[in-house]
């Protein structure tokens, strides 16, 4: 037996002894548009999106399921990923987040199935987070979530469409001067965001798109998530009375999905979060992740020679 960096219990072979808990991120797309292919690997699209954390904290061990927040998961990509490459190891999983509402967490709990199976010597890392990919393309719950979240940090760009090792992401820091707010609105999947808006999509997120490559910084990134949301219409009249008294305390907003994203500077969000927060369900706050994911979990490796 070895303790690893974070003092947990690790045996060095094939089986998993004691646990092992780790997270992976979220991630709040603000504007894209769908690049569909033959093939799931080549399918995805192209957009921006900010990787926050704390994301979704997960927990492997010996036994048997899949859960989040101590429910079973039945149905999805990651429960599909748990049949083909985690069966007989427990992976619980939690995290800060209403699952379908738009925080990546198709894309999240399946990248931590992926890990799992990793971590258990089931599957080499860039192949699992391939299988992450195509699990969400096959269930249409995400199209480009994976790789943001596999290869990206802070404000993740995707400049090519597609899987891990064929998909391209950059990345541009944010530093920590900044805070993410958040409230659910309600839930809308991914399949019915594109049956019901679909070709405003297409339309609205290849322009911003184009127009943000001009100047991929925060400023136009929220400028620009924020015209996506109104054209393609997830924006209404109450949510824009809603915020417009404290416009001069944020550095910008948008809605993903269902969930409304306000960005602040650090110093305003506690104060911002106390004073909206009767008027919304739920507040939540987040930072920016400001590593790629995908070294954390060779970190994780480094410790289990």
């Amino acid at each position: 037996m070895k303790r690893d960096a974070w003092g947990l219990d690790i045996k060095f072979d094939s089986a998993i002894d004691g646990k092992i808990v780790f997270e992976v991120p979220l991630h709040l797309t603000g504007f894209f548009y769908p690049v569909f292919d033959v093939t799931p690997e080549r399918t995805g699209s192209l957009g921006a999106g900010l990787v926050i954390r704390p994301g979704l904290h997960c927990t492997l061990s010996t036994g048997e399921g899949l859960w989040f927040r101590n429910r079973a998961l039945v149905e999805g990509p990651a429960y599909e990923l748990y049949k083909s490459l985690g069966e007989g190891l427990s992976i619980s999983l939690d995290g800060d987040c209403m699952p379908g509402a738009g925080y990546g967490f198709s894309a999240a709990s399946t990248l931590a199935v992926a890990a799992c199976a990793v971590l258990a010597r089931r599957v080499d890392p860039v192949e699992a987070a391939i299988q992450a990919h195509n699990a969400e393309v096959r269930n249409r719950t995400g199209l480009g979530d994976v790789s943001a979240i596999w290869s990206g940090y802070g404000l993740a760009i995707r400049k090519k469409a597609g899987a891990p090792t064929i998909g391209v992401v950059e990345s541009l820091s944010i530093g920590d001067n900044v805070e993410i707010v958040t409230s659910e609105l309600g839930r809308l999947s991914t399949e019915s965001l594109l049956s019901r808006y679909g070709e405003k999509i297409a339309e609205v997120g290849r322009e911003v798109y184009r127009e943000f490559l001009k100047d991929t910084s925060l400023e136009a990134f929220l400028t620009l998530a924020n015209r996506f949301s109104r054209e393609i219409g997830l924006v209404d009249e109450r949510l824009e009375a809603l915020l417009k008294p404290f416009s001069r305390h944020i550095l910008g907003w948008y809605v993903k999905k269902r969930v409304l994203v306000v960005v602040t500077e650090k110093s305003e969000a506690p104060e911002f979060a106390k004073n909206i927060g009767p008027k919304l369900k739920v507040v939540r706050l987040f930072t920016p992740s400001e590593e790629v994911w995908k070294r954390y979990l060779e970190t994780i490796l480094a410790t289990r020679h």
